[in-house]
Order: C-alpha cells, then structure tokens, then sequence
C-alpha cells in the first residue's frame, strides 16, 4: 500500500513538473514575434558650435532595451546609422570612430573638441526619438 501511494505521489509531480516545463517552453515561444517593434532609419548632422563636427562618432542608445546603432560622422558632420533600429527613446552620444588614423586620433575637430559630457550615455543629455521610417535628425553640440 505504501509502495502505491509512493508511486502516485511520484506520478503526480511528474506530471507537474512536466506541465511546468510545458507552460515556460510555451511562454517563450513567440516572444519575438510580440516583441517585433515598427524600425527606423537614422541620417543627419552633428555641429559643435554652429561648425561641422568630423573625426567622430554618434552612438544611439534605447532608453528602453539597452541596445542601439552608430555611424561616424563624415566630412560635413554628416551621418547615417549602419542600419536600421527599433523605434523610441534613445540617448545619444560621442565617442571615436570606429576607424581612425593616428591624426584624427589627435584632431582639434575630433572628439578632443567635444564637451566631456558628450562623450558618454550616462553624462549626455542628447536624446532622439526615433519614428518608424526615415529620420533626419540634427544636433548642434554646445
């Protein structure tokens, strides 16, 4: 008898166990398909007191999921993200191109001329807010 009772206890949280195991292999399927946000293209211009801002780089980060995009900052202080990035609220800062020679690494138009409170996500109060679609955006740095 109490090899029985044993057995249906030790069925019981099987099934349990089972149906638990279930229920979270369910829950994280199609976690990504709810999650598919509407994207956004990101192109502009960086200035640094009314001037072009080159040598650099512009980093967007989401205010939201942590993650972002960036693009260097071309000849005109001219950008275009690598690709697109799920629209919302993002923070914006400088920091060096991902690419550089040793003279822009000691450039006066590069990130040395760049306020220290730009050069990082936790000090910059840049933000965009990034639309599905095509983005212009424009930052003036002061």
């Amino acid at each position: 008898m109490t090899t029985s009772i044993l057995q249906h206890v030790r069925q019981h949280w099987l099934r349990l166990g089972i149906a638990v195991c279930l229920i979270c292999l369910l829950a994280g399927c199609g976690g990504a398909q709810a999650e598919t946000k509407s994207m956004g293209t990101i192109s502009g211009s960086v200035t640094l007191k009314g001037k072009p801002l080159t040598d650099c780089r512009i980093n967007f980060i989401s205010e939201q999921i942590g993650s972002g995009a960036g693009g260097d900052l071309q000849s005109g202080g001219s950008f275009t993200l690598d690709g697109p990035i799920p629209a919302g609220k993002y923070s914006v800062f400088i920091t060096m191109p991902e690419v550089f020679t040793p003279t822009q690494a000691q450039s006066k138009s590069g990130l040395s001329s760049v306020p220290k409170k730009y050069h990082s996500q936790s000090t910059t109060d840049l933000k965009a807010d990034v639309k599905e679609g095509e983005n212009n955006l424009q930052f003036d740095l002061k």
